[in-house]
């Protein structure tokens, strides 16, 4: 367009100079006429600098940070990009400037797990064009090359690992599958000149009867898992029991164990020390125990008393005791 308006400007100021130059003479001989006919000329002639400037201008293009030019000579598509900065180029060409930085790509997709049931993905995609490739790009896909050739790739590789696994491996899975989907789809792209950097799986959902039924069997898997712990819970609180009545019948057992040894050791104590004492008791040892508890009082025996009058006494003197006529103890 530069070049264009620069010939523009060149052609009306060389036209407009030469026109005005032949009518200088009459302009001259008309009165007043002279002075403005000058005036137009010179703007004439200073156009045509004007448009020398602009189409050597058009030669000379700037391409943005993070862009890349697509040089067209009357739509052909040049095989050489122009990179980032200034670029001496040829004043016919047409510049296209496409975007070379990373760029982000939303959308949804419907696939099917392996027992065919819908699953529906929300896939985040970072992506960005490689440079290299730009005018390959432009010439066999377009500008708009996003959606004819990110959004297709995306929909088949998801489709392609949603298939190889049950629906409710998937969320599971999720890790696995997005590695796999991101590596596939970096593969798909590179043929194209895309560069995938990232792909992410943002949201996973199924078809609502089908989150419900899933829903229900978590709730039945949880109630299980607590009738499983409540079991476990009740057998450690019953072995806990059986060990601490196991230990007190044990501290019982042992306890009395004690008390009859300690009741057999008293035991042969005493019979040990009853034999010592019967060994050293002798006849003479024997009687002076006795008279040491002896009051000095015979035992007194009645023989023949009835309610008429009193019976005869006796004092009858014990074994081995002293006789009453002695006097003695």
């Amino acid at each position: 367009m530069r070049l264009v308006f620069g010939i523009l400007l060149v052609l009306i100021g060389l036209l407009g100079s030469a026109a005005l130059s032949r009518l200088m003479p009459r302009a001259e001989r008309e009165a007043g006429l002279a002075a403005g006919a000058r005036l137009v000329r010179v703007v004439a002639l200073a156009l045509v600098p004007v448009g020398v400037l602009v189409i050597l201008s058009s030669g000379i293009r700037m391409i943005g940070a993070g862009q890349v030019g697509v040089a067209l000579l009357f739509g052909k598509v040049q095989p050489i990009a122009l990179h980032e900065g200034i670029n001496l180029v040829n004043p016919l060409y047409d510049v296209v400037q496409m975007d070379t930085r990373v760029q982000k790509h939303q959308a949804r997709y419907d696939a099917a797990s392996k027992d065919l049931q819908a699953v529906h993905v929300e896939m985040v995609l970072n992506y960005r064009l490689l440079p290299d490739k730009a005018t390959e790009v432009y010439q066999r896909i377009g500008p708009n090359y996003a959606s004819v050739i990110i959004d297709p790739a995306a929909q088949e590789v998801l489709k392609a690992n949603t298939a190889l696994h049950i629906a409710t491996e998937i969320l599971h899975q999720r890790p696995k599958i997005k590695s796999d989907v991101q590596q596939d789809l970096t593969v798909w792209l590179a043929k194209y000149g895309i560069e995938m950097k990232e792909a992410a799986l943002a949201n996973i959902r199924f078809d609502a009867a089908y989150e419900k039924a899933i829903e229900a069997k978590q709730i039945e898997e949880q109630k299980a898992e607590q009738k499983r712990y409540e079991l476990i819970q009740a057998q450690r609180q019953a072995e806990i029991a059986a060990a601490q009545a196991k230990g007190q019948g044990d501290a019982a057992r042992e306890r009395a164990k004690g008390e009859a040894d300690a009741t057999r050791i008293r035991g042969e104590a005493e019979a040990t020390y009853n034999q010592k004492v019967a060994a050293s008791l002798t006849a003479t040892l024997i009687q002076q125990r006795y008279l040491e508890r002896w009051d000095g009082k015979l035992p007194q025996f009645s023989a023949g008393g009835s309610s008429s009058g009193p019976g005869i006494l006796f004092n009858i003197p014990m074994p081995g005791g002293p006789s009453p006529s002695s006097g003695k103890p």
